[in-house]
This record gives structure tokens, sequence and C-alpha cells, in this order.
């Protein structure tokens, strides 16, 4: 159920009108898988979804899905939230898009295909993001899709932006922001403006033996929770957190979560792995 993944946090009026529309259009015989974003209504997450995101739509293609970054419930209102796509057979698995759902949205309104997205990230070949835009339009795409393209601009009235710049403007921001940089991409804000120094160096073998936990405890021990935070921004990446695998890692997350409160990401770790 979507209240699993939200917690105590409200789902943003803009991803009720998004699913609105989906079933507007389901009626008619159409459906925004057609311009790759899905709303979705049940868990969608991965092994490498991080748990402090919430994901809202998915792309059709390869478990591709964008999701609401609250930074380990620091972002309590997530129409403010930044948006990262997870790309599961990409490397990095892990993407910043937009420093906001509105700015995701236009984005989105901006391309013919939103798992685009996906390939234009980091933001930074305009040529090609503009060549690849101008491959997509064909007359299929004209007679088929750009009707509910059509739809999505006027439910939300957005207007087109450049893509490139989005991206660039929203990873420029995260990189000033975080206070600590993780295996993922996204980095960790400072917890009450903390000084954080430390991250843990990871067996290269992804072991999970009786020392690496022993020297992972210890690292714990005297870490602060910015640094507590970067370490399970790192483990979650670095391992997979699933019962049938790194078991023993998943506990110790479950652990750290606990201690640190974090319910609503305790309990979204627990209904992912069920």
């Amino acid at each position: 159920m979507l209240a699993d993944e939200y917690g105590a946090l409200k789902i943003p009026e803009d991803v009720a009108k998004l699913v609105r529309l989906e079933q507007e259009l389901r009626k008619k015989n159409m459906t925004l898988d057609l311009i790759g974003l899905i709303p979705i209504e049940t868990q969608y997450a991965y092994a490498i979804t991080p748990i402090d995101v919430i994901p809202f739509a998915n792309t059709g293609g390869d478990g591709i899905h964008f999701g609401f970054l609250t930074d380990f419930g620091r972002i309590s209102n997530l129409a403010e939230a930044p948006i990262v796509c997870v790309t599961p057979t990409d490397d990095p698995p892990i993407r910043l898009m937009a420093r906001s759902l509105d700015e995701f949205l236009q984005m989105a309104t901006s391309v013919p295909h939103v798992e685009l997205l996906e390939r234009f990230w980091p933001g930074t070949d305009e040529e090609r993001i503009t060549n690849e835009i101008e491959e997509f339009l064909t007359d299929e795409f004209d007679r088929v899709r750009e009707p509910i393209r059509s739809r999505l601009r006027e439910t939300f009235q957005k207007e087109v932006v450049d893509v490139a710049s989005c991206i660039r403007q929203a990873m420029d921001e995260r990189q000033q922001a975080i206070a600590l940089p993780t295996l993922d991409g996204l980095g960790v804000v400072a917890y009450q403006d903390e000084v954080a120094e430390k991250r843990y160096t990871f067996n290269p073998n992804r072991s999970q033996d009786e020392q690496e936990l022993a020297n992972m405890r210890a690292f714990l021990e005297g870490a602060n929770v910015t640094e507590k935070l970067a370490f399970v921004r790192d483990a979650s990446y670095w391992y997979i957190l699933a019962p049938d695998y790194d078991d023993k890692i998943l506990q110790l997350i479950r652990e750290i979560l606990h201690t640190l409160q974090l319910e609503d990401e305790r309990k979204r770790l627990e209904f992912r792995n069920n």
C-alpha cells in the first residue's frame, strides 16, 4: 500500500492528480505508459532504491522510477523534496534529476517520453539532448503519444523548460547542500549543523563476516548522526538489503534506524522486504 511508503508524510496533490489523469485516460483506452510516466499505486521500490526515497512514478522500462528524496525525514513537505531517478540496470543507478516535483513535471512535459530524462543525465550535452528529442518525434509519436502529452500539459499547466539546465542546477545545489558525499552520489545533509568528517570504508569484497561487522559497530559507536546517515546510505548502496542476500547488514541498518528514531525509514525497509 502507498501508506507504507509515505508513512507520516502527505501524498502531494500533484501525485493524486497524476493518478486521476491515468484513470481518466484508461477509460478512453489510453495510458500515460505511452509517454513513460506511470503513477505508482502499489509497492515498487527495488533493493537499490534508497530507503529515504519514496517512488511516485515509473517509466515502464527496465525498472526505471522516480521518487521523492526526503533526506531521512528532514523534508516534511514532499512538494519541496528533490526528485531522484532510480535506474537499476544503469551506472550510476541513482541520479538526482530535479529540485522539486514542480520542476520535474516541467521537465516531464518538455520531452516526448519521460524515460529520456534518465538518458539526458547529467545534463552536460545539450546538443545530444536536442538531437535525441528530434529523433523521437516521429509520425507515430504525433499520432499516438502527442494527445496524451497534451493532456499532461493541460492537467499541470507547465511550460517547456531547458531540461539540461534543470538537471545541472539540481546537481549543483545538491553539492552545495551536502555535508558528506556518499557512494550513491546523493550525499547527506548535516543533521542540526553537525560537523561531519568520517566515512566508513567498506570491505571491497562486500564481506559481512564477524570482523567486518565489528569494524562497522566500532565506527558507528564514535560517529555522529550525520556520519551514521552517510553510513546507512553507503551500506544501502554497497550491499543488497534483502533477507536472501546481505541479511546481517540489513539487521544492522534496522538497528541504526531504530536508534535514530527514523520510524518511517525503518517501516519502509520492512515493507520493501516482505
